[in-house]
């Protein structure tokens, strides 16, 4: 997803002064409150209600404060628990989602990647390949 940095802010009524510097997350604000603000903005569009939690021990800047990493739960609705528990092993299903948001395009821009699995298969090798992809995640530099 690539959207105008400022539109994040604007669009929950944060009003951002002209010229403000958005270049880093440590500028822009709580790094918690940036992973919250991205999840909004990711889930206006969902037709359903889900439960998306932050997981806030995820959530971590690189050094340069350019890159924000973080971890979301979803729970998903199931109609029959018991079925899915006599078919799965599980009786609820909960997607754990890795995301990073990067403002190395350098042009004003948030770049925000996801990758998700149900957290049985995420346990496993799944969780790891998934990590590993949206780690290799890179924003390529705009401003030259």
């Amino acid at each position: 997803e690539r959207f105008p940095t400022f539109a994040l802010l604007e669009d929950e009524g944060i009003l951002v002064e002209k010229g403000a510097d958005l270049s880093t997350f440590p500028a822009i604000g709580d790094a918690a409150a940036i992973a919250n603000l991205i999840v909004l903005r990711r889930d206006k569009d969902k037709p359903t209600q889900t439960r998306t939690n932050l997981l806030m021990d995820s959530v971590r800047l690189s050094e340069d404060g350019k890159t924000l990493y973080f971890s979301l739960s979803t729970a998903i609705d199931v109609q029959k628990p018991e079925l899915l528990l006599e078919q799965e092993g599980v009786s609820e299903l909960v997607r754990i989602t890795q995301a990073k948001a990067t403002l190395m395009s350098n042009d004003g821009q948030l770049l925000a990647v996801f990758a998700s699995a149900l957290q049985q298969d995420y346990i496993g090798a799944d969780g790891v390949a998934l990590k590993e992809t949206v780690e290799s995640f890179v924003a390529t530099d705009q401003s030259k």
